[in-house]
């Protein structure tokens, strides 16, 4: 088989077992630059010497190169000629340019690690970086064959723009023998990391390759194993170059970890755990995931230690691990998102209740949060940094602004500039249903009246008190079951979310009250939404009976319109609550943390899938973690800011309960919830049940 290690180290394939002498080879397309073949054929002949001939060849090498096809050859080997090792190989250099991003730039008051990096680089602890062969294995390591002595880039603390990329030229030994680079090995000696965001290399005759690397890469004194980068072509498994195969499995191997321990910040490994560090024994709440009674999604583990005195909660820390390239692309180890939520948390919070009682005790005042119109003394700039952001650059943006934020004010909602009272009339209370922040809870009502799939001993009468009388005055003249059969009665509904709660949540406060809520809406022969009844209910508590009771739309200045208004506020409070909990947090957030973890876990970064999927994941799991840090934990904004309070996590956990994958995504959400019909003329297949449905039109678009 000497003709093979003539041809540049390239596997061909024999058409058939024929003496090796005179055979005919399939000439893969990408390696005909190698050979020389990018001239005529007749021109060939004579760039292979005296040491094999060409015979004949099938078809324009030019045309087969552009339609990047395979190229067949015969080659007729001459036995009596050996070749020399000298001559088997063919030398050369590939250019290349990594493009990174240094701490330092992320951190505009910390030159530390500057400095550590020069410190390293005069005591010539370096950046290396090595390629490998994509289809020649080295038989010791069972891996790609790799080019001699790595090469290093020419570290300069002082390159690179104030912010932004920076760019390094890199030189890396090459030869025949290797075959074509399929990925790249890198070890970072310095002190402190830096995020690599690609390496181009430039092949002689064969154009350039890509990598992209969007990744911490990590001292090696904290992380020992090399990194490994593949090139942007995708493989399935089965069909993973054979130089490339070892590198993908160990690479794989890294990512999942053993389970065991507790994760370092610069530990590149995705696993599950449940949500036990959102409490502690001081502020007790369930612990969501790994029971019947209690489903969650999983987060990421962190294994730190558990609580010694509360075992089922895992101790919290100032800071939730995630793996390093899941983290915000302009911040560094020590210093992102959990700090940004906690800093405003801790200064504008207690900023703005110290502005105010603990209520409203008028719109205006309400109006006062907004720009021109805070009659309240200015705030005085160091009131917000007597509780310093942990997050340097805003500290530091903080400080240049110093005389020029006064005060809080906030812009005001775009309907309010159009008019001040448009949030008490029943066509935006709809509206709002359709378009506002929380458009995917309307339901078409397909059966009168609505009921409820709770116990009647525990929570009262499962169908609800709304009749035909309630709302066929507000129909234009259809009955309830026509209304119903043409797809023109609607409902939202937080009738089994809030009563499973309801009676809690009204014992944490004198001030705060919530009921369990049906909202009825009809679609006018204008398509225009319109809200004609809300029904609000109590459980039996105390041996009393359950507490249903029915509101219609009623004048304004009357005392029907006042309890009409005051049930839209209760309605809108339950919409606020669920869309943060559950529309938003949960389905939106939450949920997707554990496929993040299964795609890193399950699929390489050269699997097709995997590069569809990631870059819907960006910044995911660093909000995430934040969240637990501040928002969603115990005592924290969301239990604070929303009527549940402190049941408000355990209740996203039973609304979870009820949630199905196949059930998720358009169109199919709109067809279960009876927001669209199946119409095989309608250019998507469905047709919408309300034309004027911006979430449902932009969704299917």
């Amino acid at each position: 088989m000497d003709v093979i290690r003539v041809l540049g180290n390239t596997i061909l394939v024999p058409e058939g077992n024929v003496p090796v002498a005179r055979q005919r080879f399939l000439i893969p397309n990408s390696v005909l630059p190698c050979l020389g073949i990018d001239r005529p054929i007749t021109q060939l002949a004579p760039s292979l010497g005296n040491k094999f001939c060409l015979r004949t060849g099938k078809g324009s090498v030019l045309k087969r190169r552009k339609e990047n096809r395979n190229y067949a050859v015969k080659i007729d080997l001459r036995p009596e000629t050996k070749l020399s090792k000298k001559e088997n190989i063919n030398e050369y250099d590939i250019d290349g340019e990594v493009v990174l991003q240094k701490v330092a730039l992320f951190n505009v008051t910390d030159f530390s690690a500057t400095l550590s990096d020069f410190a390293a680089e005069l005591m010539g602890k370096k950046v290396y970086l090595q390629l490998v062969s994509g289809d020649q294995v080295d038989p010791e390591t069972g891996s790609g064959k790799t080019g001699g002595e790595p090469s290093y880039l020419r570290w300069n603390p002082f390159d690179g723009p104030l912010t932004g990329d920076t760019h390094y030229s890199i030189k890396f030994k090459w030869n025949s023998t290797l075959g074509f680079p399929g990925a790249f090995l890198i070890e970072n000696n310095h002190a402190r990391e830096f995020f690599l965001k690609s390496l181009t290399i430039s092949i002689p005759g064969q154009g350039s390759v890509r990598f992209h690397c969007n990744s911490w890469i990590s001292p090696s004194s904290v992380n020992e194993n090399d990194r490994v980068f593949f090139a942007n072509k995708s493989f399935l498994p089965e069909k993973t170059p054979v130089g490339l195969k070892k590198l993908r499995e160990l690479d794989m191997e890294l990512l999942r970890g053993d389970g065991t321990g507790e994760r370092k910040v610069s530990d590149l490994i995705y696993d599950y755990d449940v949500y036990n560090d959102i409490a502690g024994p001081d502020l007790r709440r369930e612990v969501l995931g790994g029971s019947q009674d209690f489903p969650y999604p999983r987060r990421c583990r962190t294994g730190r230690p558990l609580v010694k005195t509360a075992p089922e909660f895992e101790t919290r820390a100032s800071l939730n691990f995630i793996p390093p390239d899941e983290r915000f692309p302009h911040t560094d180890f020590s210093d992102f998102g959990a700090n940004t939520i906690m800093a405003f948390a801790n200064m504008v919070i207690p900023t703005i209740v110290n502005l105010f009682d603990d209520a409203f005790q008028s719109f205006e005042e309400v109006g006062e949060l907004y720009i021109g119109g805070n009659k309240h003394p200015h705030i005085p700039h160091k009131i917000l940094r007597e509780n310093k952001s942990p997050l340097k650059i805003i500290q530091g943006l903080l400080d240049k602004v110093e005389d020029e934020l006064p005060f809080i004010n906030f812009n005001r909602p775009q309907i309010v500039e159009i008019d001040e009272y448009a949030w008490r009339k029943d066509d935006e209370f709809s509206r709002q249903t359709l378009a506002g922040i929380n458009p995917i809870m309307i339901q078409c009502l397909e059966k009168f009246p609505p009921s409820s799939s709770l116990d009647e001993k525990t929570y009262g009468p499962q169908k609800s008190r709304i009749t035909a009388q309630h709302i066929e005055k507000n129909m234009e003249g259809l009955s309830v079951d026509e209304a119903v059969a043409s797809k023109k009665l609607f409902i939202l509904d937080y009738y089994d979310a809030f009563m499973l709660y309801a009676e809690r949540i009204n014992k944490l406060s004198d001030d705060v009250k919530t009921y369990a809520s049906r909202t009825l809406f009809f679609l006018s022969e204008e398509g225009i939404l319109c809200p004609v009844a809300i029904e609000l209910c109590l459980p039996p508590i105390d041996g009393n009976e359950a507490i249903r009771k029915v509101f219609t739309p009623a004048k304004n200045g009357t005392e029907e319109g006042a309890l009409w208004q005051l049930a839209k506020a209760h309605v809108k409070s339950n919409d606020a609550g669920y869309h943060q909990l559950v529309s938003h947090w949960l389905r939106t957030h939450c949920i997707t943390e554990p496929f993040i973890i299964a795609t890193h876990r399950q699929l390489s970064r050269m699997h097709p899938v995997y590069k569809l999927l990631t870059p819907h994941y960006l910044d995911t799991m660093d909000i995430n973690q934040a969240a637990r840090q501040a928002l969603i934990n115990a005592g924290g904004i969301i239990e604070r800011g929303f009527t549940p309070g402190k049941y408000s996590m355990e209740m996203s956990s039973k609304v979870y309960k009820q949630w199905k994958f196949n059930e998720q995504g358009l169109p199919t959400d709109l067809l279960a919830r009876g927001m669209a019909v199946p119409d095989p003329k309608a250019p998507h297949g469905l047709r919408l049940v309300i034309e004027d449905y911006p979430y449902a039109v932009d969704g299917i678009e």
